[in-house]
């Protein structure tokens, strides 16, 4: 899923003759901590909530009380669901202002919207284990652990993955089955580490762990 097919129905951005009352009680009926400030249908950056709740006169327009930042964080309208969870989360943010080509702001998109897309195309609530692997960037090949996996008669439903401080990836599989000793013994033999097993029939450990500890980096 791309950008284009993340915009938010309901949410738009501040314009700068928006006062900072009007501003911050459009932010706390949507329920949003920040907000895009577009100007002439470009980036011009966000109004925090935080930081208008401290400006004294309320009635100063943003133009007045928030300077342009050529640099605020935006993502193209092309660009992959897997491209846009990276700048929500290094830049906290809860929303992200989505621009065409020519960097023309098109709307935005909603965290909630991505965190709920994710959800339902991992379906980590259906039947199903989750096992994350440490494996180096030189060992990792999809290809080869899909068939590992499909000789134990699985199938992989979702894979993410992180890069951890220590440059090695962490591989978080869903997959369609609960039973996984035998996928375990197998990658085991290939030199891959498993790092942990959730929501497993046959391997007991860290099962009544929540499953969010398994996709932890996508810490909001």
């Amino acid at each position: 899923m791309i950008a284009s097919e993340l915009l938010s129905e309901h949410l738009d951005g501040l314009r700068l003759t928006d006062t900072v009352e009007a501003a911050i009680d459009f932010m706390e009926s949507q329920g949003v901590c920040e907000l895009p400030i577009i100007d002439k249908r470009k980036l011009y950056n966000y109004a925090r909530i935080s930081a208008l709740h401290l400006v004294s006169d309320k009635q100063q327009l943003l133009t007045d009380v928030i300077h342009f930042n050529q640099f605020s964080p935006k993502v193209f309208v092309n660009q992959h669901i897997y491209e846009i969870i990276p700048v929500l989360s290094s830049n906290d943010l809860s929303v992200v202002a989505v621009v065409d080509q020519e960097d023309q702001y098109l709307g935005l998109i909603d965290q909630k919207r991505v965190n709920k897309q994710i959800t339902e195309s991992m379906t980590y609530r259906g039947l199903g284990a989750v096992m994350v692997l440490r494996v180096s960037d030189r060992d990792f090949a999809p290809s080869l652990i899909a068939r590992w996996i499909e000789e134990n008669g699985a199938k992989i439903l979702g894979m993410m993955v992180n890069t951890t401080p220590d440059g090695e990836l962490l591989v978080n599989l869903k997959l369609n089955t609960t039973i996984v000793k035998n996928i375990v013994a197998t990658f085991q033999r290939q030199n891959l580490r498993v790092e942990h097993v959730y929501l497993s029939e046959d391997f007991n450990q860290d099962n009544d762990r929540a499953i969010d500890l398994a996709l932890k980096f996508f810490d909001f």
